[in-house]
């Protein structure tokens, strides 16, 4: 599913024309809502850490000895070997250490952003049923239709749990944090 796609879903579900092959979403105000809508939505379901964005890498300082954060990470942690790696202010600061410096690489679990094009489609697909709900108990502001728009939504999350145990080989109890 791509950007455009989602949006239009997203439209049609507040009863508004999708937009034309021609029309720019800048130039239609619903529209710039909705695409602020999904980009806030998808930065909150990916900083879930699903298996296609969290990854484990090394990073390493500058000639400062800082190791800055890019802004496209949605959260980092330390592994392992280091516990106490935060991340504050942009940068990592060991906590044990109580410094921003570092001389050597920290490898470190990171939850990526991820362009919405590139997302796998079930996950995309709760992110639009996601953000569509939001947008519309915040445009519309009719409740009575919002326990359908809901289970909608659980539908959609259920299926990119599935896909998400799927891809880890783990099962929708363990991921939905239902044991213990």
């Amino acid at each position: 599913m791509n950007r455009r796609d989602a949006i239009n879903e997203i439209l049609l579900s507040l009863n508004e024309l999708p937009l034309d092959t021609v029309d720019e979403v800048a130039d239609v105000p619903t529209a710039r809502i909705v695409d602020a809508q999904l980009e806030i939505t998808k930065k909150r379901i990916l900083s879930y850490g699903w298996e296609f964005n969290t990854i484990t890498l090394g990073l390493y300082p500058n000639t400062q000895n800082h190791i800055v954060v890019p802004t496209s990470f949605l959260s980092i942690n330390g592994s392992v070997d280091f516990p106490d790696v935060i991340m504050k202010d942009w940068k990592l600061f060991d906590k044990a250490l109580n410094t921003f410096q570092f001389t050597g690489a920290v490898t470190c679990v990171v939850v990526e952003d991820i362009a919405f094009d590139d997302i796998p489609y079930t996950i995309a697909n709760y992110i639009v049923q996601a953000a569509s709900l939001q947008a519309y108990i915040n445009i519309i502001g009719n409740t009575d239709d919002v326990s359908l728009r809901h289970k909608a939504m659980t539908e959609a999350k259920i299926e990119a749990l599935r896909e998400n145990a799927v891809n880890i080989d783990g099962n929708l109890v363990d991921l939905a944090g239902l044991r213990g």
